[in-house]
Protein backbone atom coordinates (compact mmCIF):
# COMPACT_ATOMS: atom_id res chain seq x y z
CA UNK A 1 0.00 0.00 0.00
CA UNK A 2 1.14 3.54 -1.18
CA UNK A 3 2.28 5.41 1.78
CA UNK A 4 0.73 8.94 1.96
CA UNK A 5 4.17 11.63 2.10
CA UNK A 6 3.04 15.24 3.39
CA UNK A 7 4.48 16.64 0.20
CA UNK A 8 2.86 20.08 0.92
CA UNK A 9 3.95 20.46 4.38
CA UNK A 10 7.85 19.19 3.61
CA UNK A 11 7.79 20.99 0.48
CA UNK A 12 6.79 24.30 2.27
CA UNK A 13 9.16 23.61 4.59
CA UNK A 14 11.72 23.06 2.05
CA UNK A 15 10.83 26.63 0.23
CA UNK A 16 10.55 28.12 3.06
CA UNK A 17 14.51 27.39 4.32
CA UNK A 18 15.45 28.08 0.30
CA UNK A 19 13.82 31.55 0.16
CA UNK A 20 15.18 32.66 3.76
CA UNK A 21 18.41 31.14 4.62
CA UNK A 22 19.80 30.44 1.03
CA UNK A 23 21.67 33.32 1.54
CA UNK A 24 23.08 32.54 4.56
CA UNK A 25 23.41 28.26 4.30
CA UNK A 26 23.70 27.37 1.05
CA UNK A 27 27.19 28.75 0.55
CA UNK A 28 28.45 26.95 3.40
CA UNK A 29 31.02 23.92 3.75
CA UNK A 30 29.68 20.91 5.15
CA UNK A 31 31.88 20.80 8.43
CA UNK A 32 30.61 24.68 9.05
CA UNK A 33 26.79 23.02 8.31
CA UNK A 34 27.88 20.50 11.06
CA UNK A 35 29.42 23.07 13.52
CA UNK A 36 26.58 25.38 13.79
CA UNK A 37 24.59 22.59 15.44
CA UNK A 38 27.41 20.28 16.85
CA UNK A 39 26.32 18.78 19.85
CA UNK A 40 29.04 18.51 22.64
CA UNK A 41 29.93 14.17 22.59
CA UNK A 42 29.24 13.97 26.80
CA UNK A 43 25.89 15.68 26.31
CA UNK A 44 24.68 13.22 23.35
CA UNK A 45 25.74 10.69 25.53
CA UNK A 46 23.41 12.03 28.66
CA UNK A 47 20.85 12.77 26.06
CA UNK A 48 20.92 8.93 24.64
CA UNK A 49 19.82 8.16 28.16
CA UNK A 50 16.44 10.33 27.89
CA UNK A 51 13.82 7.34 27.35
CA UNK A 52 11.25 7.61 24.38
CA UNK A 53 8.57 5.33 22.81
CA UNK A 54 8.34 4.57 19.32
CA UNK A 55 5.29 4.13 17.08
CA UNK A 56 5.06 0.26 18.45
CA UNK A 57 4.66 1.31 21.90
CA UNK A 58 8.09 -0.60 22.82
CA UNK A 59 10.27 2.18 25.81
CA UNK A 60 13.70 2.64 24.50
CA UNK A 61 16.80 4.60 25.46
CA UNK A 62 17.17 7.57 22.20
CA UNK A 63 20.58 5.93 21.98
CA UNK A 64 18.99 2.49 20.25
CA UNK A 65 16.10 5.13 18.64
CA UNK A 66 18.91 7.16 17.04
CA UNK A 67 21.13 4.14 15.97
CA UNK A 68 17.85 2.90 13.74
CA UNK A 69 17.09 5.74 12.35
CA UNK A 70 20.38 6.73 11.28
CA UNK A 71 20.88 3.25 9.59
CA UNK A 72 18.23 3.86 8.09
CA UNK A 73 18.98 7.08 6.36
CA UNK A 74 22.63 6.69 6.55
CA UNK A 75 23.43 2.84 5.80
CA UNK A 76 25.74 3.22 8.47
CA UNK A 77 26.17 3.57 12.66
CA UNK A 78 27.76 7.07 12.45
CA UNK A 79 28.68 10.15 9.42
CA UNK A 80 31.93 11.00 8.88
CA UNK A 81 32.99 14.41 7.46
CA UNK A 82 36.07 16.35 7.27
CA UNK A 83 36.66 19.51 9.69
CA UNK A 84 38.67 22.51 8.72
CA UNK A 85 42.17 21.24 9.37
CA UNK A 86 41.00 18.50 7.03
CA UNK A 87 40.91 15.83 9.53
CA UNK A 88 38.50 13.37 9.57
CA UNK A 89 35.43 13.55 12.43
CA UNK A 90 32.47 11.50 13.64
CA UNK A 91 29.43 12.42 14.66
CA UNK A 92 27.23 9.28 16.60
CA UNK A 93 23.68 8.40 16.15
CA UNK A 94 22.70 10.47 18.89
CA UNK A 95 24.40 13.70 17.49
CA UNK A 96 22.72 13.27 14.53
CA UNK A 97 19.50 12.83 15.74
CA UNK A 98 20.00 15.77 18.20
CA UNK A 99 21.40 17.89 15.79
CA UNK A 100 18.65 17.34 12.78
CA UNK A 101 15.98 18.86 15.32
CA UNK A 102 17.48 21.58 16.81
CA UNK A 103 19.15 22.84 13.73
CA UNK A 104 17.23 20.71 10.61
CA UNK A 105 18.37 23.34 7.93
CA UNK A 106 21.79 22.44 8.42
CA UNK A 107 20.81 18.77 7.71
CA UNK A 108 18.80 19.45 4.51
CA UNK A 109 22.15 20.50 2.74
CA UNK A 110 24.06 17.87 4.47
CA UNK A 111 24.64 14.78 1.61
CA UNK A 112 24.02 11.97 4.17
CA UNK A 113 21.14 9.99 2.66
CA UNK A 114 22.31 7.13 1.38
CA UNK A 115 21.77 6.09 -2.36
CA UNK A 116 22.18 2.60 -3.66
CA UNK A 117 24.52 1.82 -5.99
CA UNK A 118 22.42 -0.04 -9.16
CA UNK A 119 19.39 3.69 -8.59
CA UNK A 120 22.10 5.96 -9.25
CA UNK A 121 22.46 6.20 -12.49
CA UNK A 122 18.85 6.51 -12.71
CA UNK A 123 18.63 9.81 -10.44
CA UNK A 124 21.56 11.10 -11.39
CA UNK A 125 19.97 13.36 -13.97
CA UNK A 126 16.97 14.16 -10.95
CA UNK A 127 19.46 14.99 -8.33
CA UNK A 128 23.32 15.86 -7.27
CA UNK A 129 24.90 12.65 -5.62
CA UNK A 130 28.43 12.62 -4.64
CA UNK A 131 30.83 9.89 -5.29
CA UNK A 132 30.47 8.27 -1.88
CA UNK A 133 26.78 7.73 -3.29
CA UNK A 134 24.96 10.26 -0.79
CA UNK A 135 22.50 13.33 -1.09
CA UNK A 136 20.71 15.47 0.79
CA UNK A 137 16.95 15.90 1.45
CA UNK A 138 17.17 19.46 -0.06
CA UNK A 139 17.92 17.73 -3.75
CA UNK A 140 14.77 15.85 -3.48
CA UNK A 141 12.40 18.93 -4.02
CA UNK A 142 12.39 21.36 -6.85
CA UNK A 143 11.88 25.52 -6.34
CA UNK A 144 7.92 25.06 -6.77
CA UNK A 145 8.09 22.40 -3.95
CA UNK A 146 7.69 19.46 -6.22
CA UNK A 147 8.71 16.01 -4.95
CA UNK A 148 11.28 14.78 -7.68
CA UNK A 149 10.51 11.18 -6.99
CA UNK A 150 6.64 11.67 -6.43
CA UNK A 151 5.98 10.15 -9.96
CA UNK A 152 8.73 6.83 -9.22
CA UNK A 153 6.98 6.43 -6.02
CA UNK A 154 3.89 6.30 -7.72
CA UNK A 155 4.93 3.77 -10.18
CA UNK A 156 6.95 1.37 -7.86
CA UNK A 157 3.87 1.08 -5.56
CA UNK A 158 1.58 0.31 -8.53
CA UNK A 159 3.38 -2.61 -9.03
CA UNK A 160 2.91 -5.88 -7.36
CA UNK A 161 6.06 -6.81 -4.80
CA UNK A 162 6.89 -9.39 -6.61
CA UNK A 163 7.13 -7.71 -10.26
CA UNK A 164 9.01 -4.68 -8.80
CA UNK A 165 12.48 -4.01 -10.08
CA UNK A 166 15.51 -3.19 -8.65
CA UNK A 167 15.30 0.10 -9.24
CA UNK A 168 12.36 0.08 -7.95
CA UNK A 169 12.47 -1.07 -4.79
CA UNK A 170 15.47 0.96 -4.35
CA UNK A 171 13.29 4.31 -4.70
CA UNK A 172 11.24 2.79 -2.20
CA UNK A 173 13.62 2.55 0.06
CA UNK A 174 14.67 6.48 -0.66
CA UNK A 175 11.60 7.53 -0.33
CA UNK A 176 11.20 5.95 3.25
CA UNK A 177 14.67 7.68 4.19
CA UNK A 178 12.68 11.22 2.81
CA UNK A 179 10.06 10.48 5.12
CA UNK A 180 11.97 9.28 8.30
CA UNK A 181 13.94 12.24 7.78
CA UNK A 182 10.60 14.40 7.86
CA UNK A 183 9.54 12.61 10.48
CA UNK A 184 12.57 13.75 12.79
CA UNK A 185 12.77 17.27 11.45
CA UNK A 186 9.33 17.69 12.70
CA UNK A 187 9.86 16.44 15.89
CA UNK A 188 7.28 13.19 15.35
CA UNK A 189 9.98 10.75 16.95
CA UNK A 190 10.65 12.65 19.86
CA UNK A 191 8.01 10.76 22.06
CA UNK A 192 9.41 11.24 25.62
CA UNK A 193 6.22 12.95 27.68
CA UNK A 194 4.07 10.74 29.66
CA UNK A 195 1.34 11.53 30.77
CA UNK A 196 -0.09 10.45 34.09
CA UNK A 197 -2.08 7.77 34.60
CA UNK A 198 -3.00 7.23 31.07
CA UNK A 199 -4.58 3.79 30.48
CA UNK A 200 -3.40 3.85 26.88
CA UNK A 201 0.14 4.25 28.04
CA UNK A 202 0.83 6.49 24.98
CA UNK A 203 4.16 8.66 25.46
CA UNK A 204 3.73 12.41 23.49
CA UNK A 205 6.14 14.37 20.97
CA UNK A 206 6.67 17.87 21.59
CA UNK A 207 3.40 19.94 19.90
CA UNK A 208 0.89 17.25 19.91
CA UNK A 209 -2.56 18.30 19.33
CA UNK A 210 -3.38 15.53 21.11
CA UNK A 211 -1.16 16.07 24.13
CA UNK A 212 -3.82 17.02 27.32
CA UNK A 213 -1.92 17.04 30.34
CA UNK A 214 -2.82 18.34 33.94
CA UNK A 215 -2.39 22.30 34.38
CA UNK A 216 1.23 21.90 35.63
CA UNK A 217 2.32 19.24 33.25
CA UNK A 218 1.41 20.89 30.34
CA UNK A 219 3.14 24.36 31.46
CA UNK A 220 6.19 21.51 31.94
CA UNK A 221 4.92 20.04 28.58
CA UNK A 222 4.44 23.40 26.14
CA UNK A 223 8.13 25.00 27.96
CA UNK A 224 10.58 22.66 27.97
CA UNK A 225 11.64 21.71 24.81
CA UNK A 226 11.75 25.79 23.23
CA UNK A 227 13.81 25.59 26.99
CA UNK A 228 16.31 23.13 26.00
CA UNK A 229 16.35 24.22 22.41
CA UNK A 230 17.53 27.53 23.86
CA UNK A 231 20.02 25.79 26.34
CA UNK A 232 21.37 23.97 23.43
CA UNK A 233 22.34 27.34 21.94
CA UNK A 234 24.28 28.30 24.85
CA UNK A 235 26.22 24.92 25.41
CA UNK A 236 27.23 25.67 21.62
CA UNK A 237 28.05 29.13 21.78
CA UNK A 238 29.38 29.00 25.10
CA UNK A 239 30.75 25.44 25.29
CA UNK A 240 28.17 25.40 28.98
CA UNK A 241 26.51 22.76 28.66
CA UNK A 242 25.19 22.68 32.11
CA UNK A 243 21.65 24.01 31.39
CA UNK A 244 21.09 22.08 28.82
CA UNK A 245 22.10 18.91 31.14
CA UNK A 246 19.96 19.80 33.90
CA UNK A 247 17.34 20.09 31.22
CA UNK A 248 17.18 16.48 30.81
CA UNK A 249 17.49 15.75 34.26
CA UNK A 250 14.28 17.87 34.12
CA UNK A 251 12.66 15.57 31.12
CA UNK A 252 13.99 11.98 33.31
CA UNK A 253 12.30 13.52 36.73
CA UNK A 254 8.78 14.50 34.82
CA UNK A 255 9.29 11.11 32.98
CA UNK A 256 9.68 9.18 35.98
CA UNK A 257 6.69 10.78 37.80
CA UNK A 258 4.26 10.28 35.26
CA UNK A 259 5.50 6.70 33.32
CA UNK A 260 5.69 5.13 36.00
CA UNK A 261 3.93 1.90 34.82
CA UNK A 262 5.71 0.79 31.86
CA UNK A 263 9.13 2.99 32.59
CA UNK A 264 12.82 0.90 32.40
CA UNK A 265 15.49 0.85 35.14
CA UNK A 266 18.37 2.65 35.20
CA UNK A 267 20.20 -0.90 34.64
CA UNK A 268 18.24 -2.08 31.64
CA UNK A 269 18.67 1.27 29.51
CA UNK A 270 22.85 1.54 30.81
CA UNK A 271 23.28 -2.35 29.12
CA UNK A 272 20.83 -1.70 26.18
CA UNK A 273 23.41 1.44 25.46
CA UNK A 274 26.27 -0.82 25.86
CA UNK A 275 24.63 -3.61 23.76
CA UNK A 276 23.89 -0.87 20.99
CA UNK A 277 27.66 0.48 21.01
CA UNK A 278 28.90 -3.15 21.10
CA UNK A 279 28.13 -5.30 17.79
CA UNK A 280 28.35 -8.75 19.62
CA UNK A 281 26.61 -10.43 16.80
CA UNK A 282 28.58 -8.74 14.18
CA UNK A 283 32.03 -9.21 16.14
CA UNK A 284 30.89 -13.11 16.41
CA UNK A 285 30.19 -13.30 12.06
CA UNK A 286 33.55 -11.62 11.99
CA UNK A 287 35.61 -14.20 14.25
CA UNK A 288 33.80 -16.93 13.08
CA UNK A 289 34.77 -16.30 9.56
CA UNK A 290 38.11 -16.10 10.12
CA UNK A 291 38.40 -18.78 12.66
CA UNK A 292 36.25 -21.00 11.53
CA UNK A 293 37.45 -21.15 7.59
CA UNK A 294 41.25 -21.69 9.46
CA UNK A 295 39.37 -24.69 11.19
CA UNK A 296 37.98 -26.09 8.07
CA UNK A 297 41.12 -25.86 6.30
CA UNK A 298 43.06 -27.40 8.98
CA UNK A 299 40.67 -30.13 9.46
CA UNK A 300 41.46 -30.99 6.13
CA UNK A 301 45.06 -31.26 6.23
CA UNK A 302 44.65 -33.33 9.74
CA UNK A 303 42.69 -35.74 7.94
CA UNK A 304 45.83 -36.63 5.67
CA UNK A 305 48.32 -36.48 8.46
CA UNK A 306 46.70 -37.56 11.71
CA UNK A 307 49.93 -38.19 13.80
CA UNK A 308 50.83 -34.01 13.44
CA UNK A 309 51.28 -32.96 17.05
CA UNK A 310 51.83 -29.61 16.24
CA UNK A 311 48.59 -29.71 14.38
CA UNK A 312 46.36 -30.94 16.71
CA UNK A 313 47.94 -28.15 18.97
CA UNK A 314 47.18 -25.19 16.69
CA UNK A 315 43.86 -26.97 16.14
CA UNK A 316 43.12 -26.60 19.92
CA UNK A 317 43.75 -23.52 20.13
CA UNK A 318 41.42 -22.83 17.48
CA UNK A 319 38.97 -24.79 19.18
CA UNK A 320 39.30 -22.28 22.36
CA UNK A 321 39.32 -19.57 20.61
CA UNK A 322 36.08 -20.31 18.58
CA UNK A 323 34.32 -21.41 21.67
CA UNK A 324 35.07 -18.28 23.14
CA UNK A 325 33.13 -16.51 20.30
CA UNK A 326 30.24 -19.51 21.02
CA UNK A 327 30.21 -17.89 24.69
CA UNK A 328 30.13 -14.58 23.87
CA UNK A 329 27.66 -15.06 20.76
CA UNK A 330 25.04 -17.18 24.28
CA UNK A 331 25.80 -13.99 26.41
CA UNK A 332 24.85 -11.66 23.34
CA UNK A 333 21.71 -13.66 22.84
CA UNK A 334 20.80 -13.64 26.89
CA UNK A 335 21.26 -9.61 27.11
CA UNK A 336 19.06 -9.03 23.75
CA UNK A 337 16.52 -11.49 26.02
CA UNK A 338 16.56 -9.33 28.86
CA UNK A 339 16.64 -6.32 26.66
CA UNK A 340 13.37 -7.55 24.90
CA UNK A 341 11.63 -8.67 27.42
CA UNK A 342 10.83 -11.69 25.77
CA UNK A 343 12.67 -14.65 24.13
CA UNK A 344 15.16 -13.66 21.63
CA UNK A 345 13.55 -15.69 18.81
CA UNK A 346 10.10 -13.65 17.68
CA UNK A 347 11.41 -12.85 14.34
CA UNK A 348 13.62 -13.99 11.38
CA UNK A 349 16.29 -12.17 12.87
CA UNK A 350 16.27 -13.32 16.12
CA UNK A 351 15.85 -16.71 15.13
CA UNK A 352 18.65 -16.68 12.57
CA UNK A 353 20.84 -16.17 15.46
CA UNK A 354 19.68 -18.68 17.73
CA UNK A 355 20.01 -21.07 15.39
CA UNK A 356 24.08 -20.50 14.23
CA UNK A 357 24.00 -20.60 18.41
CA UNK A 358 22.44 -23.90 18.15
CA UNK A 359 24.12 -25.13 15.56
CA UNK A 360 27.60 -24.14 17.74
CA UNK A 361 26.49 -26.33 20.36
CA UNK A 362 26.04 -29.44 18.34
CA UNK A 363 28.91 -29.06 17.06
CA UNK A 364 30.97 -28.48 20.24
CA UNK A 365 29.36 -31.42 21.55
CA UNK A 366 31.00 -33.53 19.12
CA UNK A 367 34.06 -31.99 18.78
CA UNK A 368 36.10 -34.78 20.36
CA UNK A 369 35.27 -37.03 17.45
CA UNK A 370 36.11 -34.77 14.84
CA UNK A 371 37.12 -31.00 14.63
CA UNK A 372 35.11 -30.90 11.20
CA UNK A 373 31.68 -30.79 13.97
CA UNK A 374 32.91 -27.30 15.37
CA UNK A 375 34.19 -25.98 11.94
CA UNK A 376 31.58 -27.23 10.50
CA UNK A 377 29.21 -25.11 12.72
CA UNK A 378 31.38 -22.25 11.92
CA UNK A 379 30.21 -21.94 8.35
CA UNK A 380 26.58 -22.49 9.33
CA UNK A 381 27.01 -19.69 11.64
CA UNK A 382 28.82 -17.49 9.13
CA UNK A 383 25.78 -18.14 6.75
CA UNK A 384 23.02 -17.67 9.13
CA UNK A 385 24.76 -14.43 10.73
CA UNK A 386 25.38 -12.76 7.52
CA UNK A 387 21.68 -13.12 6.47
CA UNK A 388 20.92 -11.86 9.82
CA UNK A 389 22.82 -8.62 8.84
CA UNK A 390 21.78 -8.55 5.23
CA UNK A 391 19.52 -6.50 4.14
CA UNK A 392 16.37 -8.62 4.25
CA UNK A 393 16.43 -8.66 8.05
CA UNK A 394 15.62 -5.62 10.84
CA UNK A 395 18.03 -6.67 13.85
CA UNK A 396 15.17 -3.79 15.41
CA UNK A 397 14.15 -4.75 19.14
CA UNK A 398 10.72 -4.69 18.85
CA UNK A 399 7.32 -5.60 21.13
CA UNK A 400 5.93 -8.82 20.46
CA UNK A 401 2.90 -8.98 18.61
CA UNK A 402 -0.39 -10.05 20.76
CA UNK A 403 -0.57 -13.88 19.69
CA UNK A 404 3.47 -14.52 20.38
CA UNK A 405 2.63 -12.98 23.98
CA UNK A 406 2.36 -16.49 25.02
CA UNK A 407 4.44 -19.00 27.21
CA UNK A 408 4.88 -21.38 24.40
CA UNK A 409 7.07 -18.80 22.43
CA UNK A 410 10.00 -19.86 25.16
CA UNK A 411 8.90 -23.35 24.45
CA UNK A 412 7.43 -24.51 20.68
CA UNK A 413 9.97 -21.65 19.26
CA UNK A 414 12.81 -22.80 21.01
CA UNK A 415 12.90 -26.01 20.38
CA UNK A 416 11.51 -26.29 16.58
CA UNK A 417 14.72 -23.32 15.28
CA UNK A 418 16.85 -25.59 18.32
CA UNK A 419 16.14 -28.51 15.38
CA UNK A 420 16.97 -26.30 12.78
CA UNK A 421 20.58 -25.80 14.22
CA UNK A 422 20.82 -30.07 14.63
CA UNK A 423 19.62 -30.71 11.28
CA UNK A 424 21.48 -28.07 9.35
CA UNK A 425 24.31 -29.04 10.90
CA UNK A 426 24.17 -32.70 10.11
CA UNK A 427 23.40 -31.37 6.10
CA UNK A 428 26.50 -29.80 5.87
CA UNK A 429 28.56 -32.73 7.61
CA UNK A 430 27.42 -34.76 4.41
CA UNK A 431 28.97 -31.70 2.08
CA UNK A 432 32.21 -32.13 3.84
CA UNK A 433 31.73 -35.84 3.62
CA UNK A 434 31.29 -35.57 0.18
CA UNK A 435 34.01 -33.29 -0.68
CA UNK A 436 36.52 -35.62 1.03
CA UNK A 437 34.78 -38.56 -1.42
CA UNK A 438 35.53 -36.66 -4.32
CA UNK A 439 39.08 -36.24 -2.81
CA UNK A 440 39.50 -39.99 -2.76
CA UNK A 441 38.26 -40.40 -6.03
CA UNK A 442 41.49 -39.17 -7.55
CA UNK A 443 43.06 -40.11 -4.90
CA UNK A 444 42.51 -43.09 -2.12
CA UNK A 445 43.28 -42.33 1.06
CA UNK A 446 42.68 -44.84 4.37
CA UNK A 447 42.57 -41.65 6.70
CA UNK A 448 40.03 -40.18 4.49
CA UNK A 449 38.05 -43.26 4.23
CA UNK A 450 37.85 -43.09 8.38
CA UNK A 451 36.76 -39.71 8.36
CA UNK A 452 34.04 -39.75 6.48
CA UNK A 453 32.82 -42.72 8.52
CA UNK A 454 33.11 -40.77 11.68
CA UNK A 455 31.86 -37.99 9.82
CA UNK A 456 28.63 -39.69 8.63
CA UNK A 457 28.56 -41.38 12.45
CA UNK A 458 28.30 -37.89 13.78
CA UNK A 459 26.14 -36.63 10.98
CA UNK A 460 23.24 -39.16 12.21
CA UNK A 461 23.76 -38.50 15.71
CA UNK A 462 22.61 -34.75 15.12
CA UNK A 463 20.01 -35.62 12.60
CA UNK A 464 18.46 -37.88 14.91
CA UNK A 465 18.63 -35.40 17.92
CA UNK A 466 17.43 -32.49 15.54
CA UNK A 467 14.38 -34.84 13.65
CA UNK A 468 13.02 -35.65 17.37
CA UNK A 469 13.51 -31.57 18.41
CA UNK A 470 11.33 -30.87 15.02
CA UNK A 471 8.99 -33.70 15.45
CA UNK A 472 7.80 -32.99 19.37
CA UNK A 473 8.08 -28.73 18.60
CA UNK A 474 5.33 -29.35 15.75
CA UNK A 475 2.96 -31.41 17.91
CA UNK A 476 3.36 -28.59 20.68
CA UNK A 477 2.92 -26.13 18.31
CA UNK A 478 -0.45 -27.47 17.63
CA UNK A 479 -1.29 -27.42 21.33
CA UNK A 480 -0.10 -23.67 20.76
CA UNK A 481 -2.28 -23.14 17.96
CA UNK A 482 -5.51 -25.04 19.41
CA UNK A 483 -4.77 -22.37 22.60
CA UNK A 484 -4.44 -19.46 20.11
CA UNK A 485 -7.15 -20.11 16.62
CA UNK A 486 -8.97 -22.74 18.26
CA UNK A 487 -7.85 -25.50 15.92
CA UNK A 488 -4.89 -28.18 16.13
CA UNK A 489 -3.61 -28.17 12.91
CA UNK A 490 -4.79 -26.06 9.91
CA UNK A 491 -2.43 -27.31 6.89
CA UNK A 492 -0.83 -23.38 7.38
CA UNK A 493 2.38 -23.33 4.83
CA UNK A 494 4.32 -23.27 8.21
CA UNK A 495 2.90 -26.29 9.08
CA UNK A 496 2.58 -28.23 6.37
CA UNK A 497 6.45 -27.45 5.76
CA UNK A 498 7.42 -28.32 8.84
CA UNK A 499 5.53 -32.37 8.36
CA UNK A 500 7.40 -32.16 4.88
CA UNK A 501 10.74 -32.06 6.68
CA UNK A 502 9.76 -34.49 9.15
CA UNK A 503 9.38 -36.69 6.60
CA UNK A 504 12.72 -36.14 4.66
CA UNK A 505 14.68 -36.26 7.37
CA UNK A 506 13.38 -39.64 8.21
CA UNK A 507 13.20 -41.13 5.45
CA UNK A 508 17.12 -39.88 5.35
CA UNK A 509 17.56 -41.73 8.19
CA UNK A 510 16.14 -44.86 7.73
CA UNK A 511 18.48 -45.15 4.57
CA UNK A 512 20.83 -47.70 6.50
CA UNK A 513 17.55 -50.04 6.51
CA UNK A 514 16.26 -49.26 3.20
CA UNK A 515 19.71 -49.38 0.74
CA UNK A 516 22.43 -50.88 3.27
CA UNK A 517 24.83 -51.70 0.63
CA UNK A 518 25.74 -48.25 -0.80
CA UNK A 519 24.55 -46.20 2.67
CA UNK A 520 26.93 -44.19 2.92
CA UNK A 521 27.02 -42.57 -0.48
CA UNK A 522 23.17 -42.35 -0.74
CA UNK A 523 23.35 -41.26 2.59
CA UNK A 524 25.43 -38.20 2.55
CA UNK A 525 23.58 -37.45 -0.53
CA UNK A 526 19.97 -37.43 0.98
CA UNK A 527 21.34 -35.55 4.04
CA UNK A 528 22.64 -32.79 1.76
CA UNK A 529 19.78 -32.26 -0.24
CA UNK A 530 17.65 -32.32 2.72
CA UNK A 531 18.99 -28.96 3.80
CA UNK A 532 16.32 -27.43 0.85
CA UNK A 533 13.23 -28.36 3.49
CA UNK A 534 14.49 -27.00 6.36
CA UNK A 535 15.30 -23.78 3.91
CA UNK A 536 12.20 -23.47 2.55
CA UNK A 537 10.60 -24.20 5.78
CA UNK A 538 12.19 -21.42 8.18
CA UNK A 539 12.41 -19.16 4.67
CA UNK A 540 10.71 -20.09 2.22
CA UNK A 541 7.39 -20.15 3.93
CA UNK A 542 7.75 -16.66 5.62
CA UNK A 543 8.57 -14.96 2.31
CA UNK A 544 6.71 -16.83 -0.77
CA UNK A 545 4.11 -17.99 1.21
CA UNK A 546 0.62 -16.40 2.81
CA UNK A 547 -0.57 -17.83 6.06
CA UNK A 548 -0.83 -17.16 9.37
CA UNK A 549 3.50 -17.66 10.37
CA UNK A 550 4.16 -15.46 6.73
CA UNK A 551 5.98 -12.26 6.52
CA UNK A 552 5.05 -11.66 3.27
CA UNK A 553 1.35 -12.78 2.98
CA UNK A 554 2.39 -15.03 -0.28
CA UNK A 555 3.89 -11.63 -2.46
CA UNK A 556 5.91 -13.22 -4.42
CA UNK A 557 9.61 -12.90 -3.95
CA UNK A 558 12.58 -12.97 -6.43
CA UNK A 559 14.31 -16.31 -6.08
CA UNK A 560 17.96 -15.21 -4.76
CA UNK A 561 20.72 -15.44 -7.50
CA UNK A 562 22.89 -17.82 -5.59
CA UNK A 563 19.98 -20.79 -5.49
CA UNK A 564 21.14 -21.25 -9.16
CA UNK A 565 24.81 -21.33 -8.22
CA UNK A 566 25.16 -23.71 -5.34
CA UNK A 567 22.15 -26.06 -6.33
CA UNK A 568 24.66 -27.17 -9.42
CA UNK A 569 27.76 -26.94 -7.08
CA UNK A 570 26.14 -29.28 -5.13
CA UNK A 571 24.89 -31.62 -7.33
CA UNK A 572 28.27 -32.03 -9.42
CA UNK A 573 29.83 -32.38 -5.62
CA UNK A 574 27.63 -35.31 -5.47
CA UNK A 575 28.64 -36.87 -8.95
CA UNK A 576 32.33 -37.24 -8.76
CA UNK A 577 32.27 -39.96 -6.07
CA UNK A 578 30.71 -42.16 -8.72
CA UNK A 579 33.31 -41.34 -11.02
CA UNK A 580 35.60 -44.64 -9.51
CA UNK A 581 33.65 -46.86 -8.76
CA UNK A 582 36.07 -49.57 -7.91
CA UNK A 583 38.14 -47.19 -5.80
CA UNK A 584 35.20 -46.61 -3.64
CA UNK A 585 34.27 -50.19 -3.19
CA UNK A 586 36.82 -50.12 -0.53
CA UNK A 587 35.56 -47.27 1.46
CA UNK A 588 32.47 -48.57 2.33
CA UNK A 589 30.49 -46.15 -0.58
CA UNK A 590 30.11 -48.12 -2.87
CA UNK A 591 27.96 -48.15 -5.69
CA UNK A 592 27.55 -51.61 -7.38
Amino acid sequence: MKKNIPFKVLSFLILFVSQIQAQQLHHLEPYELINRQLIDINHAEKFATVQVQDFQGRIKPISTLSLELVRKIHGKSSFSYFDKENKKQQLTPTQIFLGMQYKPDSWQLIAFIKIEKKAINGLKELIDINTLGYTSASQFFDFQGNYKLEPLVNRAYEKAPGKRSVFDKNIIKIDERINIIWGIFNGQFLKIFPKKDDPSLKWYAPMEKEATFNEDDQLFYSKITPTYFTNLTIGIKNRDWQKADETIDLIKRFQENNGTTIILSDTKVSLEIWFNNNPIFLWCLIGYSFLGMLLVLLSFVITFKPYNNLLKKIIGYILFLVFVLFISQGFGIILRWYISGHAPWSNGYEASIFISWVGMLAGFIFHKKSSFAPATASILAICLIGIAHGSLMNPEITNLVPVLKSYWLLIHVAIITGSYGFLALGSLLSLISLLLMCINTFSDHMETENTIKKLTNINQITSTIGLYMLTIGTFLGGIWANESWGRYWGWDPKETWALISIIIYSFVLHIRIIIPKNYIYVYNVCSLFALGSLIMTFFGVNYYLSGLHSYAKGDPFPIPYWIYIIIPIACIISIIPLIKKNSNKKAGYNFS
